[in-house]
Parts: structure tokens; sequence; C-alpha cells
């Protein structure tokens, strides 16, 4: 009964206390917010947190809970912006009205919506399982791309009256973005431009030890979770507060080994983010699919950008028609891109990102900044400098419309 009890309160805490922190951030800083549910077609349950922008007027023709934009009112565009790997949307918002991506683009004018992937702390319902079934977490960042996006943005395009919006991708949500683009073309039509930090596609040519050894066991790995019923990886509650508040706060003397740990887990690199570690770690993390993980150890080994391999001949002949999974035809992406990777990144190197680059038909600018790692465009104390501002020229190069027949220029860093 005890451990029952506990289950329960946890996914309160969960489902509702940490909404509230995203909320309460948002509105501390004295910012409008709302959150929006969306139901995938498989089901799934996602919420999505919202910064409206001041010039939006409410429509009588919606509910309370539905919002239109006046088109008037000088709103500069919709975004969307989605999150990466470990992570949710209060990565947006934890550094604070004056580094965080959703404030900076708020002041910009912009009518900003954070979507949260399935799993994620904010996105554990699903009308017909629950997270307690294997059932629940056998997705990847495919199921990601193909199902909560499109939920997503046809959901806010709905609410908002408009034709097109703007994407800003971190990590895992770039990845989504053109699985999304290569397997249902239609929604190109639906993404003025897109602008990628730190994205995730091509691996397997970086130097990471840790990453080289792990991918050598990737199907060992895949086979062993499945055996021991091991569906789920999830930092605890109980682990991420003791980290946040003893382990990795400001005071404590084992401070330093917690940020290098991090900074070799998750690429840090900067003061600004040692300082926030404690409120990243209690609030931001969250937990993830084994399928997640396991999908990229697969493209480090193969190189490729490509579909789950089931390691099965049947399942892959069932699902696929060739043995094979087949490669995401990245030729069908033609949303223009901006780009923006680190150095020091933990999954990917410089030569990965330049294939991604190569590949993808439309990159209107790229930026590879020294000793920038995974996490330092959510924290690095330059990251305004360095990375959103120029993403900001680039959306505001585009007519607030979404048509898109504004010229975009290139932009040096």
């Amino acid at each position: 009964m005890g451990l029952v009890l506990l289950e329960q309160l946890m996914e309160i805490y969960n489902n509702d206390v940490i909404s509230e922190f995203q909320i309460d951030t948002i509105e501390a800083a004295d910012y409008p917010a709302e959150i929006h549910v969306v139901t995938t077609k498989d089901g799934y349950i996602l919420k999505l947190h919202r910064i409206p922008d001041p010039a939006l007027q409410k429509d009588t023709d919606y509910s309370d809970e539905e919002q239109t934009v006046n088109a008037s009112g000088g709103c500069q565009g919709v975004v969307l912006l989605m999150h990466g790997l470990f992570s949710t949307a209060a990565d947006f918002v934890v550094a604070g009205p004056e580094s965080g991506l959703a404030f900076v683009l708020a002041d910009a004018g912009f009518d900003v919506w954070m979507g949260n992937a399935r799993g994620t702390r904010f996105s554990r319902k699903n009308l017909h399982r629950t997270p307690k079934e294997a059932a629940f977490w056998d997705f990847s960042w495919h199921e990601i791309g193909t199902g909560d996006l499109p939920a997503i943005i046809d959901y806010i395009l709905r609410l908002t009256n408009q034709r097109k919006l703007f994407f800003v991708g971190h990590n895992q949500g770039v990845t989504a973005l053109l699985v999304l683009l290569a397997e249902k073309p239609r929604y190109n039509r639906k993404i003025s431009i897109a602008a990628g930090m730190a994205p995730v596609a091509y691996l397997g040519n970086g130097n990471n030890e840790i990453v080289k050894n792990l991918a050598k066991f990737n199907d060992q790995l895949w086979k062993t979770l499945n055996t021991l019923n091991i569906f789920e990886l999830t930092p605890t509650e109980s682990v991420l507060q003791f980290l946040g508040n003893i382990i990795c706060s400001g005071e404590a003397p084992t401070q330093t080994v917690c940020s290098d740990l991090l900074a070799e887990m998750f690429g840090y690199s900067s003061d600004q983010a040692k300082l926030l570690l404690p409120g990243m770690l209690d609030n931001v993390m969250t937990g993830i699919s084994t399928k997640q993980l396991i999908h990229y150890g697969q493209l480090i080994q193969s190189r490729k950008f490509q579909q789950f391999d089931y390691i099965s001949f049947l399942t892959n002949m069932q699902r696929y028609k060739q043995v094979k999974p087949p490669e995401y035809d990245l030729s069908r992406v033609s949303v223009p891109f901006v780009l923006f990777s680190g150095s020091r990144e933990f999954f990917t190197s410089p030569m990965d990102f330049q294939k991604l680059v190569k590949n993808l038909p439309n990159v209107e600018s790229q930026s590879e900044l020294p000793a920038w790692g995974h996490m330092d465009f959510i924290y690095n104390a330059q990251v305004y400098l360095k990375v959103y501002s120029k993403i900001i020229e680039f959306m505001q190069n585009y007519s607030s419309s979404n048509t898109g027949n504004t010229s975009v220029h290139s932009i040096q860093t």
C-alpha cells in the first residue's frame, strides 16, 4: 500500500507540480502563461506551454482556452520550441527572463509555444495505456516526429489562425523535425523557417570514448533491457532532488565533481551552466524511453540517419518490407534551416554536423561554436549574442504572415 501511494504521489508530482514550476517561472517574470493539451492520433496526451504575444486579442468565437492571433496586432509570428533528449519545455524558461529563449522570443514580439514530447514529465498520459505498461514506451524519436509534432503543429495553426509557424529545436527536437519533414513532406508547407541548435542526425564520427563503447554493445543492451522489462530510462525524483539540492548546489564542496561529470555527459562548458545546475536537475531533466536512446546508438553504429532497426529479419520485413531499416530521405526537406553546433557535443562531431549540412537541401546559414557543448545552447551566458539574436534576425526576415516570401541572408557569428 505504501509503495502504491508513493507511486501515485510521484505521478501527481510529475504532472502537476512540475507543470506549475513552468507556469510559475513564466508568471513570476511578469509574462502571461497558458497550458494547452493536445492528443495525438495514437492517444498520447501532450501538454503545451505558451507565452502569448501581448498583441493577441481574444476572439469571441473561441472558448476561454482558445485564442486566435489578431494579424493586425503586431505579432511577429508564431514559433514552436521543441526540447532535446532528457529535457522538457522548461529548458526554454529556466534561465530566466534575461536569457531564457522563450522570454527572449516573447520580448521580440513572437507568440511562443513550447512542446513536450511523449513520455516527458508533462506528457505521461495516454488514452489507451499507462506508463506502467511496456506498450506506453514503445516509441523513439521517430514517433515524436511522426506523431507528436504534427498534432502539435496542427493544433497551434488552427488555434492561432495561421498558415505557417517558425520552429526552433534543440538536439532531439531537430531530429524529430527532420523525421517529420522527410516522412510527411506536406508539413514543409507549414513551417516558414527552422532553427536547429546542437542538431542530431548523422552520428558515428565523434571521438567520445564513452559513446563509442556504448555503441559497441547497443544491440546487446537493447535485448537485455527488453528481457528485464526495462522500457523507461528515468532520473528518479529523489535522485534529482538529492543531486540538485545537495551534491550539485552552489555551496556544496562536491559541486565541481558534479559539474565535471555533467560536462562529460551533456557537454557543459560554461560557468553559467554550473550556476544553474541545481535548478536544471530539480526541474528540467526527465525520463525517456529506452528506444529513444537505442535508436541514437544505432545511428552511431550505422553512420546513417535511418529508422529503428529491430535486429530481427522478420520484424524489419514486416515493418519496412526490407531487411535493413530505410534511411530518412532528407531531399524531401524543403524548409529553410539555420543551424548551430558546438565543438564539444557529446554525441555528435563537427564531421557529423557537416554531413547534415551537406545533405539538407536548404541550409541558409550554419555556425560551429568553438568549445560549446550540448547545453550551452540553453545556459551559456553568451547564448543570446551568439545564437538567439541570429535566430530572431532570420525569423524577422520572413513576413509575420508566415508566407515566407522575404529573402533570408547569411549571418556571420
